[in-house]
């Protein structure tokens, strides 16, 4: 990205990672280089700050300056290495991770074994993020229902319905990027407290001034 023009003074840094404690690891990491962060994440890592956030964000970078994306679900693994858990500091209960995406998953397997129905109050407001999230992704029940490990392949399809959602709401946006924007996704996964977390990349696109995507830089981080 250096080579690109950016730098910590003329970046800014956006997010759309989930509200979890957890997810904020990967953040501050980028925080630290980059400084301040506009938030466009929640449950899950969904952008639910949509096409309104994008444009007050964008309108924060700096003057001729440069944006810097990162979104993306995560999941926990335990040291034991169960998928769907992890141990959090200070808590005895080795907790779910995402619960998010853990309880959008259980109602949509309800719904494909035919033992719940869909909720037609899926959208109050008291908790319309988890009702968006159960609604996001419903096209992915067969999938899942197939997956040989659907804690596994979970993340994975929360992914690829954020990518969907965060593609479209920068192509809608892309004429207020500035000098250029990063997008960096994937799937971010938490450890124990003692031990490292991980990211794996799964896109990293570069947009010009024009908004066009003028370069996939995935393989630089492989």
């Amino acid at each position: 990205l250096e080579e690109k023009g950016f730098d910590p003074s003329n970046t800014l840094l956006a997010t759309s990672l989930c509200a979890d404690e957890l997810a904020r690891v990967l953040e501050d990491e980028f925080v630290s280089i980059y400084g301040n962060n506009f938030n466009l994440g929640g449950l899950s890592g969904f952008p639910f700050a949509g096409n309104t956030g994008w444009g007050a964000m964008s309108a924060h970078v700096p003057d001729n300056g440069y944006c810097l994306t990162i979104h993306g679900p995560h999941v926990g693994i335990t040291k034991e290495g169960q998928i769907g858990k992890v141990e959090r500091s200070g808590i005895a209960l080795v907790d779910n991770c995402c619960g998010s995406a853990i309880a959008a998953s259980n109602y949509l397997k309800g719904i494909t074994d035919g033992s719940a129905n869909i909720n037609p109050r899926i959208q109050q407001f008291t908790d319309f993020q988890q009702g968006a999230v159960q609604e996001l992704i419903l096209p992915f029940g067969k999938r899942l229902a197939r997956a040989d490990e659907r804690m596994r392949e979970l993340p994975y399809a929360l992914y690829d319905s954020q990518e969907v959602m965060v593609t479209d709401i920068v192509n809608s946006g892309k004429a207020s990027i500035k000098q250029g924007l990063a997008v960096l996704g994937g799937i971010q996964i938490n450890t124990a407290p003692d031990q490292l977390d991980y990211f794996h990349p799964l896109r990293f696109d570069y947009y010009d001034a024009d908004g066009n995507l003028v370069e996939n830089m995935l393989p630089y981080l492989r």
